[in-house]
């Protein structure tokens, strides 16, 4: 039976009057009520005032029941009603009495229902109402409806994807304010997966009566641009959308366009090559360059190839073509040749290239390094010499080096300095951040920052603009217009500027792209000829007299706050430093040559040497690439001499002084060492000769100390002797040549006794290295200084006369003994390497070890420790096996066959110097020149007390 309730007529009929009087008197009927039928008879006086369209006065009373409802549960205990809440607000939709909070307090109960599947299922109903009737429920309806679905074990997405479905098919999302589209966003990408629904998304464009206000109005187009753009839709677009668009966004724009492809811009036609382009080529990597390591900070140079390496299966690899990897592993194993002083590289070497596919590849690549090392410039010389060098001193009579032809660095290098190097012209300063250079015809126009372009012509500056473009476009000029261009997915794009940091396709049927010459003759301040510069896959050449004189990678942005532009436009910049590129000019080779010499000391000399060579060069940034160019020179002569002395070329005329041979002796892998001997001598010459010498030394001051390996001073002789020997490997006689020939052309080796070695137990507690001293006997300099942990130095001191007495040394006391110069003279050394090379290995007589250790009393191993080495060391297991059984015994106790312990290496290397005959044809003839040993011991061997081995 329906259920009578308080006439209502008088309220509605003065409800529009007086709406807050027709609501007190609802309220006062529902007084005498019952207290379980408050709820039911609001929402029949809601449904009346619906009925008679008064929406407002309905969704009042609505939301009293609810509170009712609240009330009676906190209160009373009594359970509401939500399936007759449910109809009741589902019938009022229609009428627009329900409001925003009544919906989000429906919805918020439905979460908590104890039905969730009904609950879900009311939930979509009263959207659904809602949607059906053509209005959006308020800004955040999603948010609430997710919950309901968790409730109902259901996918927040699958919601989404429901309720976004409902609206994109029923064109509702235009009217849907940016909140809903937001949380949308996942769901209409999955959806606009398919062709269908991506046409309704690109037809809804938000109503931009939405919104009053520009600001959220523009926000909302942004993010339906954003969204088209992410799910692809320019493939859908035709030319006409963008046209009829006008300018968009930047970001949102470039995004739609890329998708759009082909249909919108223009082909740039068959002569465009992305590569070769002066905009977007760039130097690709040579096809060997060594990847990146696997693990941050692991150096892994090649790899670990042993004799026993299955080189088929690296042969294997190479012919079935495995990919760049292993051409690459095959190379870095070359650079890496020597790298381990105990491997005999040639030996590992002799079976690799028995294999047909490695020989192959090996000549293809080392033709490229002889045409490099050929060619004449600097820049090709560089990377070939990494190769040819490790080969040469591995494996000199290798096949793919026969007929090598040397370019001399410092030739190369001056040459270049001569014509023009960029860093004379003055290139636009850029400041800080990113920078692009972009020329067209003659306008130049220069992208900072990715918020600002500046645009050049030859006489100055014509245009200036704040513009904010993206990562990856070039922002230019014609003289006009501004476009943006990028290369996306190997297509050239460009759009036009227009203002407000949007863009727009631009008309025609002829792709807009810069145009600027690739190859221009450029002439150099105070130069008489010009020089072509190319610019050609991201490489830029200078090319005089037809030949390449430097190459170099085109900086596609900042360096030192300026930005290269492309060559086209160099004819227009004005030079850096007028003056000195006027220096430049006049250069002869000696000068250059003087810089060189300098630089293979070190950056202090190196400075000094620019101010005293080139005085007039004051740019920063010219000096800077002067001084770079000579260094570069100088590491190239090291390999290039090191690279002559290991196939026995003679070497190139005019090499400065600070590394060329003075006796004919070649330093091959030790050439380093006579620049750091030969300025180390000179700066003591120069100490000896300041002032009057005390009876004990003062400081004259500190320089830049020279780093030569004061480990080997004081033991040509010892190092004769090892390599003489008939069981040293060949490997191992070929760096001892080496040894002999740096050292014995320096006068470190020049037998004079002019030098001694001071090791000192240092009590300073700054590091002293590089201070010269004025000593009693002439001047000496601090070469280390190791503070942990025993703080000790080492010195090298110098006497004109070669008049050593001892002096104190305040706050130092010696370590060691001083160490004498020992054996050597670059004639005595020339004649013992002759020697060598003419009658082999000397022969050895153990007879004379047993003589050595009766007459000094030291123990047998310990004599031959002295007299052949002690190679019973891990790693030099390979060369112990390799002593004749009579030798190996003297290092074995007779009785238990154990090897004896290594009692001093400094005792070996002392005595060892000392049992070098004087004249080195005595060592084939008379053998170890025991008696001199024996002298030296009972005069002072025998007084000192050497240190253990460890």
């Amino acid at each position: 039976m329906a259920k009578v309730w308080p006439s209502l007529d008088g309220a509605v009929a003065r409800a529009a009057d007086d709406p807050r009087d027709a609501r007190a008197e609802v309220l006062r009927a529902a007084g005498p009520l019952a207290a379980d039928a408050l709820p039911e008879f609001l929402e029949h006086a809601a449904r009346v005032f619906a009925a008679a369209g008064l929406p407002a006065e309905a969704a009042f009373l609505a939301g009293r029941a609810r509170d009712v409802e609240d009330a009676h549960a906190r209160l009373l205990g009594l359970p509401a009603d939500t399936a007759r809440a449910q109809r009741t607000l589902a019938d009022f939709v229609p009428s627009g009495a329900v409001t925003a909070s009544l919906l989000h307090d429906h919805l918020r109960r439905l979460v908590t229902h104890p039905e969730p599947e009904t609950a879900h299922r009311w939930a979509r109903e009263m959207v659904g109402a809602f949607l059906d009737a053509g209005t959006v429920p308020y800004p955040n309806f999603v948010a609430d409806l997710l919950p309901v679905a968790r409730a109902a074990g259901l996918d927040p997405a699958a919601e989404e994807r429901f309720v976004a479905e409902r609206m994109l098919r029923g064109g509702l999302l235009p009217r849907a304010p940016l909140p809903v589209w937001e949380a949308l966003d996942g769901a209409l990408r999955g959806l606009a997966a398919d062709d269908e629904p991506l046409d309704l998304l690109i037809a809804a464009r938000p109503d931009p009566d939405l919104y009053d206000d520009p600001e959220p109005r523009a926000a909302h187009h942004r993010h339906w641009l954003l969204l088209l753009g992410l799910v692809g839709a320019g493939r859908r677009l035709p030319r006409e959308w963008f046209r009829d668009a006008g300018p968009l966004p930047a970001d949102e724009l470039m995004r739609l366009a890329g998708a759009a492809g082909d249909r919108l811009f223009p082909p740039p036609g068959r002569w465009f090559d992305p590569a070769a382009d002066p905009v977007v080529g760039r130097a690709a990597p040579h096809p060997l360059t060594p990847a990146e390591p696997k693990r941050r900070g692991f150096n892994d140079d090649g790899p670990p190839w042993r004799p026993n390496t299955d080189f088929a299966k690296v042969a294997a690899n190479l012919e079935s073509g495995a990919g760049p990897d292993a051409r690459r592993e095959l190379d870095a194993f070359v650079r890496g040749l020597g790298r381990y002083d105990n491997i005999d590289y040639r030996a590992v070497l002799r079976p690799m290239l028995e294999h047909g596919p490695i020989r192959r590849v090996l000549g293809e690549q080392f033709a490229e390094w002889r045409d490099e090392c050929a060619a004449g410039d600097l820049d090709g010389l560089e990377p070939a010499l990494l190769r040819l060098v490790p080969m040469a001193e591995a494996m000199p009579d290798a096949e793919v080096l026969a007929g090598l032809e040397i370019a001399d660095p410092v030739d190369a290098a001056w040459r270049a300095l001569r014509a023009g190097v960029p860093e004379e012209l003055r290139f636009p300063s850029v400041g800080q951040g990113a920078a692009t250079a972009v020329l067209h015809g003659e306008v130049l126009t220069l992208g900072l920052a990715g918020k600002r372009v500046v645009v050049h012509g030859p006489d100055g500056v014509l245009h200036e603009q704040d513009l904010a473009f993206p990562t990856g476009t070039f922002p230019w000029s014609d003289g006009t217009d501004t476009y943006l261009s990028r290369l996306h997915d190997g297509r050239p794009e460009t759009y036009r500027v227009a203002g407000g940091g949007r863009l727009e396709v631009p008309d025609g049927d002829r792709l807009r792209w810069p145009q600027s010459p690739t190859s221009v003759p450029v002439t150099f301040p105070g130069a008489a000829e010009p020089v072509q510069v190319t610019l050609d896959r991201g490489v830029l050449r200078l090319l005089a007299d037809g030949r390449t004189i430097a190459r170099r990678r085109y900086s596609q942005g900042p360096e030192s706050g300026v930005v290269m532009p492309p060559p086209g436009f160099w004819p227009h910049l004005p030079p850096a430093d007028a003056d000195g590129s006027a220096v430049l000019r006049r250069l002869d080779r000696a000068g250059f040559a003087r810089l060189v010499d300098a630089a293979l000391v070190g950056d202090r000399e190196l400075d000094d040497a620019l101010a005293r060579v080139l005085p007039e060069v004051t740019d920063a940034r010219l000096r800077g690439a002067v001084r770079t160019l000579a260094d570069r020179a100088a590491a190239a002569l090291r390999r290039t001499l090191r690279l002559h002395d290991a196939l026995g070329l003679a070497r190139p005329a005019g090499t400065p002084g600070l590394v060329a041979s003075v006796s004919g002796l070649r330093a091959g892998r030790r050439i380093g060492q006579l620049p750091a001997v030969r300025h180390l001598a000179d700066l003591l010459a120069e100490a000896a000769e300041t002032g009057p010498a005390y009876d004990t030394p003062h400081p004259l001051g500190r320089v830049a100390a020279p780093r030569p390996n004061y480990l080997r001073f004081g033991a040509l002789g010892g190092e004769a002797l090892l390599a003489a020997r008939p069981w040293t490997p060949e490997y191992q006689r070929a760096k001892a040549r080496d040894w002999l020939g740096a050292l014995g052309d320096t006068p470190w080796g020049d037998g004079s006794g002019r030098w001694r070695r001071l090791w000192f137990q240092a009590n300073a507690t700054q590091d002293p290295v590089g201070q010269v001293w004025r000593t009693p006997n002439g001047a000496m300099m601090i070469l280390s200084f190791q503070d942990h942990p025993h703080k000790d130095s080492v010195a090298m001191e110098y006497s004109p006369d070669g008049t050593f007495r001892d002096f104190v040394f305040p706050g130092w006391t010696n370590k060691y003994d001083p160490r004498p110069q020992g054996w050597g003279g670059a004639d005595r050394v020339a004649r013992f390497l002759r020697l060598l090379d003419e009658r082999g290995p000397a022969p050895y007589d153990v007879r004379s070890v047993h003589r050595l250790a009766e007459r000094t009393g030291l123990r047998l191993h310990t004599a031959a420790s002295a007299a052949y080495g002690f190679s019973f060391t891990v790693g030099r297991e390979g060369e112990s096996s390799l002593l004749p059984s009579e030798v190996g015994a003297l290092y074995r106790d007779p009785e238990t066959g154990e090897l004896a312990k290594h009692e001093s290496w400094q005792l070996d290397d002392a005595l060892r110097e000392v049992l070098m005959p004087d004249e080195p044809e005595d060592l084939w003839i008379e053998g170890l020149a025991v008696d001199k040993a024996v002298e030296w011991w009972e005069r002072e061997g025998s007084r000192i007390t050497w240190p253990r081995a460890a």
